[in-house]
């Protein structure tokens, strides 16, 4: 017989107790918690907003379009995106952002102006480019807002070639001009600045203004004006330097002769010139000499092969001490081109023809009266000279030189002696 006891019932759940609340035990607590929250809320908000609103007036940009001018010859250009190119022969002033200009290696030259301010047609910024030059259009940026203190934003890339790149301040804010080359990075201020990206390292002169230079893992370099520096794939120039480059090497002849220059002679069926390397006077000198029959014509020199653009530079000057010692053939010849010692710049100006200009050292007066002496001057015998040219491009404007192919140092004539030392191309 079962007990049926189960236990007590189970309790009926309408008469459980409901949840403690410690909020509702104490009010004002959750008061002060939603009050303090509101107005952390509030602050946050207060800060966020403005400082966002101030960002987005200070930050905010609209995008500008450069004006593409080709000067002489055809200039390739690829809009954004596109791998076709479109040859340009006259102006073009919607050429976006993104788009690359190419020159050809003939000669080329374009200018590209980059910002305007306001409504008016005056480019805050300028770049002039030169045959072989591949440039991109990175970022061209104007401020959105007038209250924005941002300057006006260019961003270049440049793959290879010469350019030079003028800035300006405008009237409201500063032109920022940034130039990325496969090298490096370099920032522009207010000035002008002659720049040469080539596969073995980006050189900068700064004709005005100021200049830093950034390699990765180096500290950046300041370049200020007339001075230059250069940045390549694994380093960069420990201090600028004075803005000017000799274009010839071993021009004091201390290196050997096979690594820079070159000998030759022009003597048909007679006794030849010579020309030697040897210490005179406490310094090495090119000795021209030639001693056989009179009355014939003949020539020895020595050349040097340079193939250097200096569509960049502002002067070009040659500088070299001569010293004549001897001479038969009076004067310069019938044709003033058989000097005891000349030299001569081969070029290619910037219409593609190739020319020369040269300069003669004599000192027997023409005995002929007819003979003329063109591109040359009498200097004395038997003392050290030391001749310096005009500006050649100035000089050669009307053929400005684009690029110097070689130089030549020669003695012509009958029989002769001179010497030649020192010898500089210097462009600046």
């Amino acid at each position: 017989m079962s007990s049926g006891l189960t236990g007590p019932p189970a309790p009926d759940p309408f008469w459980n107790p409901l949840p403690y609340s410690r909020m509702r035990e104490n009010p004002e607590r959750l008061a002060w918690t939603v009050l303090l929250a509101s107005f952390a809320v509030f602050l946050v908000l207060s800060i966020s907003v403005p400082l966002t609103l101030r960002y987005w007036v200070e930050h905010a940009t609209v995008r500008q379009n450069a004006v593409l001018d080709p000067t002489q010859g055809t200039i390739l250009l690829y809009p954004p995106r596109s791998l076709e190119p479109i040859a340009i022969s006259e102006l073009r002033d919607q050429v976006a952002e993104g788009s690359i200009v190419e020159a050809g290696e003939g000669p080329t030259q374009a200018t590209v102006r980059l910002i305007s301010e306001g409504e008016n047609d005056f480019a805050l910024g300028s770049l002039q480019l030169f045959s072989g030059t591949r440039l991109r259009l990175d970022r061209m940026r104007s401020p959105l807002f007038e209250l924005s203190n941002a300057p006006y934003q260019a961003l270049l890339t440049v793959e290879r070639g010469q350019l030079r790149v003028f800035t300006n301040s405008g009237v409201e804010r500063p032109v920022a001009v940034v130039l990325v080359t496969p090298h490096g990075r370099i920032e522009l201020g207010v000035g002008s600045y002659q720049i040469a990206v080539t596969a073995e390292q980006t050189a900068i002169t700064v004709s005005a203004g100021d200049a830093l230079l950034f390699k990765e893992n180096h500290p950046a370099l300041a370049v200020s004006s007339g001075l230059r520096a250069w940045i390549t794939a694994t380093a960069i120039a420990d201090q600028p330097v004075v803005a000017t480059e000799n274009l010839l090497r071993n021009g004091n002849f201390t290196q050997e002769m096979r690594d820079s220059w070159e000998s030759y002679v022009i003597a048909q069926n007679v006794t030849p010139g010579k020309v030697s390397i040897m210490e005179r006077d406490g310094r090495r000198v090119a000795y021209f000499v030639r001693q056989g029959e009179d009355n014939v014509p003949t020539e020895v020199g020595i050349r040097q092969f340079i193939d250097k653009e200096v569509n960049v530079y502002d002067r070009l000057v040659l500088q070299l001490d001569v010293k004549l010692l001897f001479q038969s053939l009076s004067g310069a010849g019938y044709l003033s081109s058989e000097y005891p010692l000349r030299v001569e710049v081969n070029y290619t100006d910037i219409y593609g023809k190739q020319l020369a200009w040269g300069h003669g050292f004599y000192y027997r007066e023409p005995e002929n009266s007819n003979w003329k002496i063109l591109n040359g001057e009498k200097i004395p015998p038997f003392n050290w000279y030391t001749y310096r040219s005009p500006n050649l491009m100035e000089l050669l404007k009307e053929t400005r030189p684009a690029r110097i192919d070689s130089i030549r140092i020669y003695a012509s004539g009958w029989n002769y002696q001179s010497m030649v030392s020192e010898v500089f191309l210097v462009a600046e």
